[in-house]
C-alpha cells in the first residue's frame, strides 16, 4: 500500500496525544489519513490470522492484568481498614509498539509506543465485576463493515482492549495489524489526606 509520508508523519505525531489532547487541525490529519488508508485497504487470510493473534495475545494479558488487579485492590482495602492509606486509585494502561511500520516514517517512534490507551481500561464499569475474568465482549461495531463476514475475526469473540481498539480509537485495521507488540501497565496511587479545621 502507497502511503504519503507527510500525511503518515502528520498522522503518527497526532495518534500519540490523547484524543481530548487534539486540535481541529490534528483530528482533521486522523480524519483524512485514515480515509485515505481505508481507501487503499485490502483484507487478506494473512491479516485476519495476525488479527486473530493480536485478540487472542491481548486477551492473555487481561487476564493476567485481572487476577494482579484483584489481588492489588484487596490488599488496598486491607490497607483502609488497617488505616495505612486513606483511599486509592487503580488504572490500566495499555501501550502499543509498532518499531517495523512506523519508524520507517518517523523514527524517533523506535522504541517508543505509538498508541497509548489510558481511559477505557476493561477493568471498569460493568465489564468486570465479578471475582472471574470474562473473556469476550460483542464484536458488532461500526468498523466491522470493513471485514468480510466469512473472515476468523468477524466470527470471533474479541477482548475488551481488542474491541476498543476497532471501536474507540482512532486507529485503522492497518494500524491495528501493524502492532508488534504490546504492554500493559497496572498503576496505582495510594491516598493519603487530612482535614484542617
Amino acid at each position: 500500500m502507497k502511503i504519503d509520508k507527510e500525511l503518515e508523519i502528520a498522522f503518527i505525531r497526532a495518534i500519540q496525544k490523547k484524543s481530548n489532547e487534539r486540535n481541529e487541525s490534528e483530528k482533521k490529519t486522523i480524519f483524512d489519513r485514515n480515509e485515505h488508508i481505508n481507501s487503499k485497504f485490502k483484507w487478506s487470510i494473512e491479516l485476519d490470522e495476525k488479527l486473530m493473534l493480536i485478540n487472542n495475545k491481548l486477551r492473555e494479558e487481561e487476564k493476567k492484568v485481572f487476577n494482579q488487579y484483584r489481588k492489588i485492590e484487596k490488599q488496598c482495602k486491607v490497607m483502609i481498614a488497617n488505616k495505612e492509606i486513606k483511599d486509592f486509585n487503580i488504572e490500566v494502561e495499555s501501550d502499543y509498539w509498532n518499531n517495523k511500520h512506523y519508524n520507517n516514517y518517523h523514527p524517533v517512534v523506535y522504541g517508543n509506543l505509538f498508541y497509548k490507551n489510558t481511559w477505557d481500561s476493561f477493568m471498569t464499569g460493568h465489564r468486570q465485576l465479578g471475582e472471574e475474568y470474562q473473556t469476550a465482549c460483542s464484536n458488532t461495531v461500526s468498523q466491522m463493515l470493513f471485514i468480510p463476514q466469512d473472515s476468523l475475526i468477524a466470527k470471533a469473540n474479541h477482548c475488551y482492549s481488542f474491541h476498543h481498539l476497532y471501536d474507540y480509537s482512532a486507529l485503522t485495521w492497518f494500524d491495528i495489524y501493524n502492532i508488534d507488540e504490546v504492554w500493559m501497565e497496572i498503576k496505582v496511587d495510594y491516598q493519603f489526606f487530612s482535614k484542617i479545621k
